[in-house]
């Protein structure tokens, strides 16, 4: 029995990794950007066109200095509480960006400070043909783990 147990569990895992490599989305550099680089820019300098490739009310979390709308359950970002992202200056700012890709639709982006203690986080999603913000976790204090980095209740 003990020699049936052991195969069974080394076939059930060889079906799970073979699902996942036949299955997953790895995070992988794209390609050709140069469409998400020309929707980012846009974004943060036409407000108008900001306001309309956010899809509200979008999940994330409020700046850890806004205490009003940390204290709300589920928070989400809904249009009255926007505020207008502009471009940011990293050179100087001791701030860097990562950009993680994720397939042709998917791009996370983190913005964390050179001392690991506070960053903020944006997803954004190819739908229709078009970039979408659907994500904003503004700036927090957080904490550096093995997977990530992850905000008081996560992010």
């Amino acid at each position: 029995m003990f020699p049936y147990a052991m195969l069974m569990k080394h076939i059930l895992a060889i079906a799970v990794l073979a699902l996942c490599v036949g299955g997953c989305k790895w995070p992988q550099q794209a390609k050709d950007l140069s469409d998400f680089s020309a929707f980012y820019e846009r974004f943060h300098n036409d407000s108008l066109y900001q306001m309309e490739h956010i899809l509200f009310p979008i999940d994330g979390f409020p700046s850890a200095m806004d205490t009003s709308l940390a204290s709300i359950p589920d928070f989400r970002w809904t249009e009255d509480l926007w505020r207008m992202h502009r471009p940011f200056k990293f050179e100087g700012s001791g701030f860097k960006q990562e950009l993680n890709v994720f397939g042709d639709d998917v791009v996370t982006e983190q913005v964390i400070h050179e001392t690991g203690s506070f960053a903020m986080m944006r997803r954004f999603a190819r739908i229709d043909g078009e970039w979408y913000l659907i994500y904003f976790a503004d700036m927090n204090p957080v904490k550096k783990q093995d997977s990530g980095i992850t905000i008081d209740g996560g992010f």
